[in-house]
Formats: structure tokens, sequence, C-alpha cells
């Protein structure tokens, strides 16, 4: 699944192509993706409608309509925008076609036909964000309040970095890397990281995040940017993905351990 460092991605390139276009008409091929179920509702919602910019929360697209609404998006785990300038046979996995104004077409697929598309009436008012904790860039994610929030904890370290109702955007790969880059098990217990580990946390999570937009997020499975070029960051992954090869740092093999069934890889030597 897409992680923040895809989404936002996704975001800046969707916004350098589609600023100020407006959709026409919709070709819509499996209604499956819409959240309120109607391809009528859905078709007469967007229609005339222009966008004014794209941006991110959590891991969630939110198209910001002129003169209101809005539409938000889930890629889920294989879900895409791709722009073409010309509409010929759908593809077998194409679930959407936005016909812009201008000629060309923005094209949401789907290989499993997890993704989700809702329309909104106002972003600002969307009931799902209030369920969303605190992104990692703000300043409400700190050490402060992460050592006060969960000094009582006794749930483990690494599922806590993929709760996204305490902070949001963080996935697999990232808490890994994270939890590596700070020298702490992905198995020690919530309650046991004192104050310092946690400034740490937050202060690698910022660091790796920004390093994984700056290469375009990671590419591993299904992941492709707008132009369906693929991530980079993948190529300089520590840890994930990485069972039985020698750390960078002690030359211990990677271990991977299973946590609440999501595969967790970590140094045995850096990670005591």
């Amino acid at each position: 699944m897409p992680e923040l460092p895809e989404v936002e991605t996704i975001v800046r390139g969707l916004n350098e192509e589609l600023y100020g276009e407006t959709i026409d008409s919709l070709e819509i091929f499996r209604s499956d993706p819409i959240i309120q179920g109607d391809p009528e509702f859905f078709n007469e919602f967007l229609c005339g409608r222009e966008i004014q910019k794209v941006s991110r929360r959590a891991k969630y697209l939110l198209f910001h309509l002129h003169p209101d609404g809005g539409m938000v998006v889930h890629l889920r785990m294989t879900g895409k925008f791709t722009l073409t300038e010309k509409a010929g046979i759908p593809g077998p996995h194409e679930r959407i076609w936005f016909h812009l104004k201008k000629g060309r077409v923005l094209v949401f697929s789907d290989l499993r036909c997890f993704g989700t598309l809702e329309c909104v009436d106002s972003l600002e008012k969307w009931e799902r964000s209030k369920k969303l904790g605190h992104e990692p860039f703000s300043q409400d994610f700190n050490a402060k309040w992460l050592r006060i929030r969960l000094k009582k904890s006794n749930r483990e370290v690494k599922p806590l970095l993929l709760d996204q109702q305490l902070f949001c955007g963080l996935g697999n790969i990232y808490a890994s890397e994270v939890l590596y880059r700070c020298g702490i098990n992905p198995c020690r217990k919530a309650k046991r990281i004192k104050l310092k580990e946690w400034e740490l946390i937050v202060d690698q999570t910022r660091k790796v995040l920004n390093e994984a937009i700056e290469k375009n997020g990671t590419s591993i499975s299904d992941f492709r940017k707008v132009d369906e070029k693929t991530g980079e960051f993948q190529n300089f992954l520590r840890v994930y993905e990485c069972e039985g090869k020698p750390c960078i740092s002690c030359g211990m093999p990677i271990q991977k351990i299973v946590q609440q069934q999501r595969s967790s890889y970590f140094c045995p030597g850096c990670q005591v």
C-alpha cells in the first residue's frame, strides 16, 4: 500500500498536471471503487467542476474542486492515476476515465479494485479525517506528546507506528527503517521507551520520510508515479526486505519477524 512518501509524490505530480483543469465528462467501467455506490451521482457531482489543487491527508488524496466540494481517494494496494493524451480502448484494470476539458484523460486504474473514491460536499468537514492521527510533519507530532500518550501502553512500538489513529501516513516499510536508524527493537513496549528515544523516533521519522519523498517514494511492487515511472527509495532501504543480508553497521544478518500479521525487519545487533 502506498505510504506517505508515495502519496505525496502522486499529489505533487497531479498538481503539476491538473491545476485549473475542468472535469468535462466521465466514463465509469466499474463502480466498485465509488463509496456512494451510485455512478450517476458520482458523474453529476464531478462534471463541470474545476480542479483547484490536490492535497494529502494521511494516505488519502484530496481533490479540491471549484466552486465547491471535493473528491477523496484512497489508493489501497494497487490504485493509481495516470494521464493520457488520447482515450482508446480501456485496459483491463482501468476503472474510471475522467475526461478533462483540455482534451486529456485522467485514468484511475486498480488491479485489485480495493481503492476508493468518494465525493464530499466539504473537505473541511470530511468525517473520516477526524479519526486520523497527527501528521508526522506537524508540530503536534512530538516526543512529549508521545511519551505522555503512551507511557502506560503495553503495545509494541512497531505496530504503534502503524496506528493511523495516533499518527498517520507511516506504513510498514518506513516504520522498520525508522526503528533501525533509532537502534530500537520493534518489540520494545511503548511504556519502556524514554523521552530521548521518542525524540529520536520523531526526528528519524521526518528524515526518512523526507528522503523517500526526495526519491519519489518506494517502488517494491505496484507503486508508480503519475508518469508511470517508479520511485527510487527502494535502492536505499537498510532493513526492509533485507532478511539474511548483513547489517551495514555491524554485519549481523537482518532478521524478519511477524507482528500483528505484518512483517518487521530489524538488526539483532543494533536493535537490542
